[in-house]
């Protein structure tokens, strides 16, 4: 890899970190709801200022309708909103390890999934390091006095949503394979926002509206920066990375990640890193390391195919 694509990686990584901060200021002004739906609308907005450029990356897409609905469904509704409601109970370093524990859900689903890989014990290995990394990260804190109930139950909500995101790699595999580069990304994104757009416009219309104030301005900003820079920009530098260093190289974001959001979350919002922080990381990014091995090569032929989409 050459120095440039060294910088979009870094660069890839700092946007997707960031992504969990941004949820963080978002929520404290905003609903998941609200939050999601603006993430979606203005992220698909800023995916389709690369039309003019390149009108040929939608040729065919009446075709894919309802693919572009069962990913969007499960690679963005599910996950955006279960990630953004768990972050109202738990820290943002916190939420993207969980979320970093993608892999690990995609090698146990692929095991059963049509046409999937078989789970080798090395692949099982890694997994069930992973999850240990993740009882060390929550269990710590969860038995705490301190803590409550809703904190595990925060920390449950970012899980689901990243189990979401393995669902929505594989059905992506499954639905909307051969599709021109980027195609997935603006399709998904644009279904999201058709979908949820107008039950976000009617709950916002329903409950008591908030004056604009600097604290609602914050959170406002926020979800801008989330929508243009953790979902268009970063779709836009994922896929320049695959197509000049490939996807397994590409890949090496996943463990990058969630150490730019531990980072973030400890420097801008001072949220605590312990011990339990730092080993449950170690020990997620170890499973995933062993567990994706065969993974790795069989996202290569699949992203090849502009289908993968990961989690973010």
């Amino acid at each position: 890899m050459k120095l440039k694509e060294y910088l979009v990686l870094f660069i890839l990584a700092a946007l997707w970190g960031a992504s969990f901060l941004f949820i963080k200021v978002a929520i404290e002004d905003m609903t998941p709801l609200t939050l999601v739906a603006v993430r979606l609308v203005l992220g698909s907005l800023g995916l389709l200022l690369v039309l003019p450029f390149k009108p040929s990356i939608m040729s065919g897409w009446q075709r894919r309708l309802w693919g572009f609905f069962v990913v969007a469904i499960f690679n963005a509704v599910i996950p955006y909103l279960a990630i953004s409601w768990g972050e109202v109970y738990i820290p943002s370093g916190m939420a993207a390890i969980l979320n970093a524990t993608t892999p690990l859900v995609v090698v146990i689903v692929s095991h059963w999934w049509p046409g999937g890989e078989r789970l080798t014990w090395r692949r099982a290995s890694g997994v069930l390091i992973g999850f240990l990394g993740v009882g060390l990260l929550v269990g710590p804190t969860a038995f705490t006095t301190a803590s409550s109930n809703l904190f595990l139950f925060g920390a449950l909500l970012v899980f689901i949503g990243s189990a979401s995101y393995a669902f929505g790699s594989l059905f992506a595999l499954r639905m909307l394979s051969g599709l021109p580069m980027m195609q997935p990304a603006i399709g998904q994104t644009a279904m999201g926002a058709v979908v949820l757009a107008p039950i976000a416009t009617i709950a916002f219309i329903l409950q008591p509206q908030q004056t604009l104030h600097i604290p609602l301005g914050l959170a406002l900003g926020s979800a801008a920066a989330l929508a243009l820079g953790g979902t268009s920009l970063a779709y836009i530098c994922y896929y320049w990375l695959i197509v000049r260093v490939g996807p397994t190289r590409t890949l090496i974001v996943t463990y990058l990640l969630p150490c730019t959001a531990l980072i973030y979350g400890a420097l801008l919002l001072h949220e605590p890193v312990g011990v339990n922080a730092i080993g449950g990381l170690a020990l997620v990014l170890t499973g995933i390391f062993f567990a994706g091995k065969k993974i790795e090569q069989s996202k290569t032929t699949s992203a090849t195919k502009k289908t993968l989409v990961p989690e973010k």
